[in-house]
This record gives C-alpha cells, structure tokens and sequence, in this order.
C-alpha cells in the first residue's frame, strides 16, 4: 500500500495510489502532508480514503468514528517530535527515534536506515524491493517551503 519514512526533519513518502483489493493502482497521489496546525502526517492503509479521512478529523472536519481502524500514522508536530498510530487513531508519543517508517515496505526502509540511508532513499528502497511501493517520492521537510512571487 505504501510506504512512508522519517529522518532528520524529512517525512518521505511514495506516491503510488491504492485502487482497492481488486484494482490496479489508478495512479500517483500524496500521502504525506501537512496539517491545518503545521503538523506533517504521513498515513497508510489497506482502505481507500482511510488517509483523507484522518486527515480531516485531525483537522476538525470530520467524526473521529468515521476514520476506518485499518490506518498506520506517523505525525510529526511542530516541536519535531514523532508520534505512532497502529491499527487506529491512537498515538503514541512522543517517539524517541533516531528514524521510522510504516506501510508494507517499512522493513525495506528501516534497513535502509538502519545502514545510513535518509529518509528519502529508504522510500527509494522501498520502492524497489515492495510490490506494494511505487510512483515518485514525495517530501515534506521541517518548515513550509516558502514561495516568493515576482511582483
């Protein structure tokens, strides 16, 4: 389903869609981003939607009832500190972790860690050895990316 690590400040993710149980992938879409509060959070799941719909009950938009219990979060708030969701919305935290990864290539991710590897080449390890893990990988760092706009 996918495949999301953090490091150092960077939350990575891959990019490749879940269709369902009896679809193919129907293409790339995020599922890493940030919170209306600033928070970055990172969510797998065999349900489709399931990320969208943690996202809006964080976000205060929708029941917490309404998230399925098949979801696995990694939220990074403000302060940098990690918290874990596993099979629910519960969150453990904060984290002392040097490095995490969830979604079904996290073993692949965490051994990438484990040898050195930052955020953003565990997801590429992932994507290589996981059937599950696939498309671009996608980042989210410490602070918002800032656009300047030419006048």
């Amino acid at each position: 389903m996918t495949t999301i690590a953090y490091r150092n400040g960077v939350l990575a993710a891959d990019s490749m869609a879940y269709g369902g149980k009896y679809c193919a992938s129907p293409g790339l879409k995020w599922k890493i981003g940030r919170l209306e509060n600033g928070d970055r959070l990172g969510v797998s799941s065999n349900v489709v939607g399931a990320g969208e719909a943690m996202r809006d009950w964080l976000n205060g938009r929708l029941e917490r009832t309404l998230v399925p219990p098949d979801v696995r979060a990694i939220l990074v708030n403000a302060d940098g500190q990690v918290f874990i969701a596993n099979d629910g919305v519960l969150f453990s935290g904060p984290i002392d972790t040097e490095f995490c990864a969830i979604g079904s290539g996290a073993d692949f991710a965490l051994g990438a860690m484990q040898h050195g590897a930052d955020a953003v080449e565990a997801v590429r390890c992932a994507i290589a050895h996981d059937q599950h893990t696939g498309g671009e990988v996608r980042v989210l760092l410490d602070e918002p990316v800032k656009v300047e706009r030419a006048a």
